[in-house]
Formats: C-alpha cells, structure tokens, sequence
C-alpha cells in the first residue's frame, strides 16, 4: 500500500446519547473523555497533522461533550485549521454551538431521525440565514415503517432551500420484511426523480464509484475512546465488538499515521468482509437492501452519465 492522500480521523468522545432509537447497534456506557486522553488527542493531532485531512466527532450524541470538543478545537486548530466536523442530532443546537461551528468546522451533518426531535426551527433559522448552508449536509436516516415521514422531513428542507441530502435507510435492523423493503424503494425513488427534475439536488448515500475499492487513505480510522486506534467504527455496535482484536492498529499515544503507510490491510478488509457476510445471513431483509442500495446507485450513476449533473 502507499500513502497518496490523507487520513480521515473519527474520534469516539462519548458513549452517552440523549436519544433511544429503536435500531440503534452502538454500545451505551455514558463514558467521556478523560483529562489524559484528551491531552493524548491534543498530542496526536499536533504530531500527524500534515496527514490528517478530516477530524469528525461522530456516534452517540457529540454535543453532550461539547465542552470537549472546544477545549479539542482551540488547542488544535492551528495545526489542521477549519478540517473539522461532526455529525449531531440537531437537539442540543443554540446561537452559541452554531456561531462557533461557522468559524472553526467545514461540514456539518445533521441527522434527521423519524423517531425522534428534530429541530426544524433551529435549522430552518440556519438554512435562512446562509451563513452556514455551505457546510451543511442533512443525514435523511429512514427506519423501518417510518418511510412516509422521512419523505415528509425530506421535502420539509427541501421547501425551505436545502438541497444536500445524505441518504441513510438503516442497516442491521431485524424490522425489515418485504412489504418495508417497497415502501423504502419507492420513497428513494421519489427523491431521486425529483433529482433529474432539480439539477441543483445532491445526494449522497449511495456507491458513486460503482464497484472501485477505495484506499485505507481514502477512508476514515476511528479512535475509540478506550484509548485504542481501529481499521473501522464497526467495532463500537454489539454487531462488530467481537472484531476488536482483529481489526486494532495501535495505540492512540504512540500512533504516527506515517506508520501506516506500508502495513498491509488485508487481513482487517477481510474481517469486515466477513463480518458483512455474517450479517446477511442473520439479519432479515439486510442483503435485499444492499441490492435495493446498489441497483438506486447504478441508476443514479447513469443519470450523471447522461450528463444531467445530478448527485
């Protein structure tokens, strides 16, 4: 393997979240981030920030650590500037969280759940107002027997302005059956119609490279907040901690991305690979939606080669 792009940097900085979703896989301790391990993220980032192209703050609910993740940023920023991000459910979001995420982050993902609180108001105020529009994506995550009302939060933003969408029907849920699997197929279908129709419509969320294998470099490494640097955030659901042996790479402490460059992956893409497999068998539905993803993602593709400029 050789290193021909940065690092993309998850980084675990709590187990707790303020939501209880019904198919939600994450392991929930309510844990933050100790005094010494932040200062050991503070060091990491200084010494590998010339490799590091994102630093996300992702699973469970960010925000809950929002003091951490600032006492992070104004440490750090100076080494890797505006590359950071974060995924939040929207619940937590005041004028002071979103004034600071307009001066110091460069994307920003807002998870719509169907099940839970979304706040439109504080977002529509955000979108209005465009000081932030152009770092925001919206995580359209569609559960299972909820796919009417995730239309419905879909064209709320859309009516509103917005129009960059990642869409996210939920994996590893044992709620789906054939009946469910038509009716997310047709909601996906409406939104990407209407794609063909608005030009200025980005979506996300399906396979754009259509088969090609991208890079470790191309991809994200995740620090897990028991210290300890793995292949993929998998192994923080009760689906994938059983493959925290197999795909660990180091110690946060000692971790220099150059390190990296020459180790070989194979075993760890395999153990995910593997792990999919197993999925599919055990989990109802999960292999009928990856066909649905794959067939939504080669009709999204021929749209963008028919150069109508879609996605």
């Amino acid at each position: 393997m050789t290193l021909d792009s940065k690092f993309n940097i998850i980084l675990h900085i709590t187990t707790s979240c303020n939501y209880n979703c019904s198919y939600c896989d994450v392991v929930k301790t309510n844990k933050f981030l100790s005094k010494q391990l932040k200062q050991e993220i503070f060091d990491f980032i200084k010494r590998n920030s010339f490799l590091i192209e994102k630093f996300k703050f992702f699973w469970w609910e960010p925000l809950l650590a929002w003091k951490d993740i600032k006492q992070i940023i104004d440490e750090t920023f100076p080494y890797i500037w505006e590359n950071f991000e974060i995924v939040t459910n929207t619940s937590l979001l005041n004028d002071k969280i979103t004034n600071y995420f307009s001066k110091y982050f460069k994307i920003l993902f807002f998870s719509i759940d169907s099940e839970n609180f979304f706040n439109f108001k504080k977002v529509e105020e955000l979108v209005k107002k465009n000081y932030l529009q152009n770092k925001l994506y919206f995580n359209l995550i569609i559960s299972p027997w909820k796919e009417k009302v995730a239309l419905e939060q879909f064209f709320k933003l859309y009516d509103i302005g917005f129009k960059w969408f990642n869409i996210l029907p939920v994996y590893f849920t044992k709620s789906r059956n054939t009946n469910n699997l038509k009716h997310l197929s047709a909601v996906m279908k409406k939104i990407l119609d209407l794609s063909v129709v608005d030009k200025s419509l980005r979506l996300y969320g399906f396979q754009e490279n259509l088969g090609k294998q991208l890079k470790l470099a191309n991809k994200s490494i995740f620090i897990d907040i028991d210290w300890k640097v793995y292949f993929s955030d998998i192994v923080s659901t009760y689906l994938g901690q059983h493959l925290k042996g197999k795909l660990f790479l180091w110690e946060v402490k000692t971790l220099s991305l150059q390190n990296l460059e020459n180790k070989d992956f194979s075993s760890k893409k395999q153990a995910i690979e593997g792990f999919e497999d197993l999925i599919y068998q055990k989990v109802t539905g999960q292999k009928q939606l990856k066909e649905i993803m794959d067939y939504f993602s080669v009709y999204l593709n021929k749209i963008k080669i028919n150069n109508l400029n879609v996605g």
